[in-house]
């Protein structure tokens, strides 16, 4: 049963194993990917960033066309077991980086690696409405955003240090040892109910995204989801080189306007938690505006000060409808469905990013900042019409 009675997720039990496992193999996780792109780099000199692009083309595959299993399997080996295991393999694929002499061992190793997340993380999000109930639901997935942007400025921080110290191949060690320390973690909970007795319709293959799909609620969630990866895409594909080519700063400059993304989404998103119902829905109507007017802003006025205002911004609107899209799925399934939307929501909010990345990164290539800016604004303009004609904002 859910710890629903106590003011705060910090005294669940559960909860904070959890969460200390999740957050641990995050910040891990950024350590690792400092790591996989020098040795992309070291592998093909001078291309390193087309190894790197394909290495990020397998995650976004194996997100879109994998993650849908994972409730399937979670309802054949249970939840907790899904994730130990899922764990371990990726242990596994990030102690064989360091042995990695040549390309393809580096793509099947990234196969295994995300193959693991994938079968991961929708089951870990899918757990947390169960263990800490509806009432504190929200402020568990802004700890949880929380955790992910931390982990980024953490983790990369940490790998640098570590890469100057004792060469990047041991940073594939230690993020191994954060694999097996999540799992560990998570060995020691006792998870909701398992449903591996109830399968029930949940056993059918992509079950999951039937309902997401059949669903307002959960539509409501996945619109959401895909207007996060159209600016997000942006801010992640094109701030590096706007920022050194097209606005002539340091390199430096650019870890700067994304750690302002990262700063907005957390403070954001724990505000928002902490909101009473009209405080929410006046952020839920305010964020798509604010958006829209962001992108306006930075293809129009090619200012360093004005990107790190302006992504400050945009982080915070994702992380407000981070904590709205989860809150979304939560409210509009069962426990035992949640595993398979869960899992459906990741492959099919993935394969938003899937679009973006590409996209953004042509037109910032081929057109410039500014182009790429104005499209994204129209993509968003997009996502809106069968929103507005449902009524809602």
């Amino acid at each position: 049963m859910a710890e629903e009675g106590r003011d705060t997720v910090w005294r669940n039990s559960r909860f904070v194993r959890l969460y200390a496992a999740h957050a641990a193999s995050l910040v891990g996780s950024g350590i690792g990917t400092g790591a996989i792109a020098l040795l992309a780099e070291k592998l093909r000199p001078g291309s390193g960033a087309q190894v790197l692009g394909i290495t990020l083309t397998i995650r976004i595959a194996i997100f879109v066309f994998l993650s849908p299993l994972a409730g399937q399997l979670a309802d054949r080996i249970g939840r907790r077991r899904q994730m130990v295991l899922a764990d371990l393999l990726r242990m596994v694929a990030m102690s064989c980086m360091f042995f990695v002499s040549a390309e393809w061992q580096l793509y099947l190793l990234a196969f295994v690696l995300h193959l693991g997340s994938a079968f991961f993380t929708p089951i870990y999000k899918s757990v947390i409405p169960g263990v800490v109930g509806e009432r504190l639901y929200p402020r568990a997935v802004a700890y949880g955003t929380l955790a992910y942007n931390l982990s980024d400025i953490l983790g990369m921080t940490i790998g640098a240090v570590l890469i100057w110290m004792i060469g990047f191949n041991w940073c594939f060690t230690i993020d191994a040892a954060t694999f097996l320390f999540s799992a560990l973690l998570i060995f020691g909970v006792s998870f909701p109910s398992d449903q591996r007795a109830q399968r029930r319709k949940g056993a059918r293959l992509l079950f999951g995204v039937g309902r997401m799909l059949g669903a307002i609620g959960l539509r409501r969630s996945l619109m959401l989801s895909l207007q996060v990866s159209v600016v997000g895409g942006l801010a992640i594909v094109t701030t590096a080189g706007y920022v050194k080519n097209e606005l002539g700063k340091p390199e430096y400059y650019y870890p700067l306007a994304m750690a302002a993304m990262g700063i907005g989404s957390m403070l954001a998103a724990l505000h928002f938690s902490r909101c009473g119902e009209s405080g929410k829905r006046c952020w839920g109507r305010v964020v798509l505006p604010l958006f829209f007017v962001t992108l306006v802003t930075v293809a129009l006025i090619p200012c360093y000060p004005v990107l790190v205002i302006a992504w400050m911004v945009s982080g915070a609107g994702q992380g407000v409808f981070s904590v709205i899209s989860n809150t979304l799925l939560a409210a509009n399934s069962e426990e035992s469905e949640r595993p398979h939307i869960y899992a459906a929501q990741f492959a099919l909010s993935h394969a938003g990013w899937g679009i973006s990345y590409p996209l953004c990164g042509f037109l910032a290539g081929q057109l410039g900042f500014a182009a790429a800016s104005w499209t994204c604004a129209g993509l968003l303009l997009l996502t809106l019409l069968p929103m507005l004609k449902r009524g809602s904002t």
